[in-house]
């Protein structure tokens, strides 16, 4: 092994007396610093859309959710109760009822849905940084909602002069006779305005919890599910199994549950985002590999004189493997640095910008310099030992009859 990687290392750093062989070198070599910069500009532009839509989410979802396993509904009863007074005093947890409801203000009619929450709810998922207009209703409001940005538009709503007309059909079975009869409905003024980029919260209108279970004809224990904040990660591994051994009958879910659609469209487009990156990596790769042709042609006098030495054939083929490999890891090297460079500089001076305000989204990650240099050096070291198959025996017979 000394012996091919000392032959490598000459001829990566001697120049051919042939000027194009050093020309095709350093362009192949420019190629890999080309690729590899693109790839991992790519992977932490993707990290820095998730790591923003994520952050958007976290103030919409909660941490943990339990909810039935069967019905939209149930009752809390004495031994939930003692479940929940067993959690952590770091752990908060709101009690949430949720229903399809039709929206009516003047002539504008929207189906949407209708949340009532606890005076807790803010602090499991604060939603009350997102108001744009208004606030929010306090601890002993009554009768007031908040509603969504794209759904006021809808509604054409005027916060703190309409009153948000809302109807559900009456619990019960049979034939309906009039709707006086089978129609609930509720007038509560609207206060605040939220604005939230997670599409999901595009739908809901938010009550006094009370309001809504009124509304539903529900009892003061009846709810739809519970949302639950823990301090960190290790509290919420704690929580999650806890609940999983209390609760059994219950469904309990983490955002990433919650939100498996969203979350399964974020790594769907950076798994694609990569695989189209990585073909543009394996044809600069390919490049390399046409390099390393050139260079075993223009030193046919050496593998012949490596022959005649005595050189077994692998060996001949290792010395050209190692100089491809060190061609790519160089490159790799240099292309590394400029993508952190470039990363770096987005994040600190903002050079790419969205809005005026807003700065186009990028992460630095780790994970992202280890998926690059595995990239690079699987598929350059491929690159550089199919090349270097092509040194076979009759290449060295041939050399030695001339």
């Amino acid at each position: 092994m000394k012996f091919p990687l000392y032959i490598a290392k000459r001829y990566l750093k001697s120049k051919s007396g042939n000027n194009i062989i050093n020309i095709v070198t350093i362009l192949a070599c420019l190629g890999v610093v080309a690729g590899t910069t693109a790839l991992f500009i790519v992977l932490s532009v993707f990290s820095g859309i998730e790591n923003y839509s994520l952050g958007i989410l976290k103030a919409s979802t909660p941490d943990l959710r339990i909810s039935p396993k069967k019905g939209k509904t149930f009752i809390i009863d004495e031994h939930f109760s003692e479940v929940m007074e067993g959690l952590s005093h770091t752990t908060f947890y709101t009690k949430i009822l949720e229903e399809r409801a039709f929206f009516k203000n003047k002539d504008k009619e929207e189906i949407a849905y209708i949340k009532g929450v606890d005076s807790l709810f803010n602090k499991v998922t604060p939603l009350d940084s997102l108001i744009i207009v208004g606030d929010w209703f306090d601890n002993n409001s009554k009768n007031a909602c908040i509603t969504e940005y794209q759904l006021t538009r809808k509604l054409d709503l005027n916060v703190y002069s309409d009153l948000l007309q809302v109807y559900v059909p009456k619990p019960g079975k049979g034939y309906i006779t009039t709707s006086t009869k089978t129609i609930n409905t509720i007038k509560p003024q609207v206060v605040g305005v939220i604005s939230s980029q997670n599409q999901d919260e595009n739908k809901y209108v938010y009550v006094p919890l009370t309001l809504c279970q009124q509304l539903l004809s529900k009892t003061p224990n009846e709810i739809s599910y519970i949302d639950l904040a823990t301090e960190n990660d290790e509290q919420l591994n704690k929580t999650l199994k806890y609940l999983n051994q209390k609760l059994p009958r219950f469904k309990i879910e983490k955002r990433e549950e919650i939100n498996g659609s969203f979350y399964k469209i974020l790594n769907s487009e950076k798994l694609i985002a990569y695989l189209v990156s990585l073909l543009v990596v394996v044809l600069v790769l390919s490049n390399t590999s046409g390099t390393i042709i050139m260079v075993i042609v223009d030193k046919k006098k050496d593998i012949n004189t490596l022959s005649n030495l005595g050189t077994p054939l692998k060996n001949i083929r290792l010395i050209f493997s190692i100089y491809g490999f060190f061609l790519n890891l160089a490159g790799m090297i240099i292309g590394i640095g400029i993508g952190v460079l470039m990363v770096r500089m987005q994040l600190y001076y903002k050079l790419i910008m969205i809005t005026p305000s807003v700065a186009y989204p990028i992460a630095f990650e780790w994970g992202n310099i280890w998926i690059v240099s595995t990239t690079i050096v699987v598929f350059g070291a491929l690159a550089s030992v199919l090349a270097s198959g092509r040194i076979s025996k009759k290449l060295t017979t041939n050399n030695r009859q001339q």
